[in-house]
């Protein structure tokens, strides 16, 4: 991963990466970006605070509830993100705002540069270490109070554990990411758990997970907080083990995540008011969680959804549709579609699916198949070329009344986003 002093754009730089280090080539590991993080970052801190949150589902919409109520309260913050949808940009972002091209540019340089002076040889880097170092260099040189930083992949050896977090929150547990992190939920749960610190909060969104996870905190001696022993949310209603008592608001994103996220604002130490915490999970967006939206007089719905528990979330949303709903799906190979496809083929009148490409990538082949064994009939579903031919085929198909689901992954969602974009464009 050799390269010239700087490039003079953003483009460049992002070619000079990929090429480098594809966006899919996965080397879980703290040594190589440990290197270049001393040499980076000096050991100054990035933010006040950090908190950091792991999971299989619910980190997007965890950390989009945490921003909206830090904005709400008048807090500063920064947010690392992944992946992206259209532009590389939307993984960084400060306020609310993502960052801009020049500063990603001059970021770039700085990261470059302390990479080539880590060692003897320049440290080589996956592309998300290099992109959790921009990241950190960003929020280093903005100090925001509070810095949000989403774990990629697994938690322990994931680049952005480098980081020691003052809260950690831990969303959920299910199978995934089969390949590198294996099957066992409770290995994967104290993998996740890799997150925590000693003597430093560590919050489990999920009731009922596997005890992996409060066993891994209870043995580094991090301050435990279980939803439904230490906190939990009855209805509307949060409650703390402290007597501490606040009403929720409805709330557009998936509401399991509220309860650990109204924890860990509890324990921040910055004055934020319930009525900031209401308005903030009130007013939560997040793109590609349940986002709704309209393209040729039809309703789009877009959900990332890419495993059987996320899908299962998902068909609970599916259950308050009242007509018909055409899904357009793809998704990546190292994923349980067939589960997937079992648990969604009874809310969906009708499927457009389409192929993934890469080493990663899923023919339609394979996904005709699963919908064969799942009952689904060869009339309900149809099989496109890209995701494009499938929203062109799900519009001229769906009346006005119905919706069209985007589903299956980040890259289904950002391509029909990217699509809708350019439609708006010419």
């Amino acid at each position: 991963m050799t390269c010239p002093a700087s490039f003079s754009t953003l483009q460049q730089w992002l070619a000079w990466l990929e090429h480098a280090h594809p966006v899919h080539d996965i080397e879980l590991g703290l040594g190589r970006i440990g290197q270049v993080a001393k040499v980076l970052l000096q050991g100054r801190p990035i933010a006040k605070q950090v908190i950091t949150v792991a999971g299989t589902n619910g980190k997007g919409s965890t950390i989009a509830y945490l921003s909206s109520i830090l904005q709400t309260a008048g807090i500063t913050f920064g947010a690392l993100t992944s992946p992206h949808f259209v532009r590389f940009n939307e993984r960084i972002s400060f306020n609310g705002n993502t960052v801009s091209d020049a500063d990603l540019c001059a970021s770039f340089a700085r990261v470059n540069k302390a990479r080539v002076e880590a060692a003897s040889e320049p440290v080589e880097l996956t592309y998300f270490e290099f992109n959790a170092l921009l990241a950190f260099d960003l929020m280093q040189q903005r100090q925001p109070d509070v810095a949000l930083l989403e774990i990629g992949l697994g938690g322990r050896l994931d680049a952005v554990n480098i980081i020691d977090p003052d809260i950690a929150i831990v969303t959920s547990i299910a199978v995934d990411h089969v390949d590198w992190l294996g099957s066992d939920i409770d290995v994967i749960g104290r993998e996740k758990a890799g997150i925590f610190r000693a003597h430093q909060p560590a919050i489990f969104g999920q009731v009922d997970g596997t005890d992996a996870v409060g066993a891994y905190a209870n043995e580094i001696g991090a301050k435990w907080y279980q939803n439904g022993d230490q906190f939990c949310q009855q209805g509307q209603i949060w409650r703390s083990i402290d007597g501490t008592q606040l009403t929720l608001p409805e709330v557009k994103l998936p509401a399991q995540n509220v309860a650990a996220v109204v924890q860990a604002i509890k324990l921040l130490p910055m004055p934020i008011s319930p009525q900031a915490i209401q308005k903030g999970l009130r007013e939560a967006r997040l793109t590609g969680r349940y986002q709704q939206l309209t393209w040729r007089n039809k309703r789009i719905i877009l959900d990332v959804a890419h495993n059987p528990h996320a899908a299962a979330n998902l068909g609970q949303e599916l259950d308050t549709e009242t007509m018909p709903v055409h899904g357009v799906f793809a998704i990546l190979s190292d994923k349980d579609y067939a589960a997937i496809v079992e648990i969604m083929a009874q809310h969906l009148q009708h499927w457009y699916i389409a192929p993934t490409t890469g080493p990663r990538g899923l023919t339609t082949a394979d996904l005709s198949q699963a919908l064969d064994q799942a009952g689904v009939s060869q009339n309900r579903y149809h099989v496109c070329h890209s995701v494009k031919h499938a929203l062109e085929q799900a519009a001229a198909n769906a009346n006005d009344a119905d919706s069209i689901l985007v589903f299956g992954s980040f890259h289904t969602v950002g391509d029909a986003l990217a699509y809708f974009e350019s439609q708006q464009e010419t």
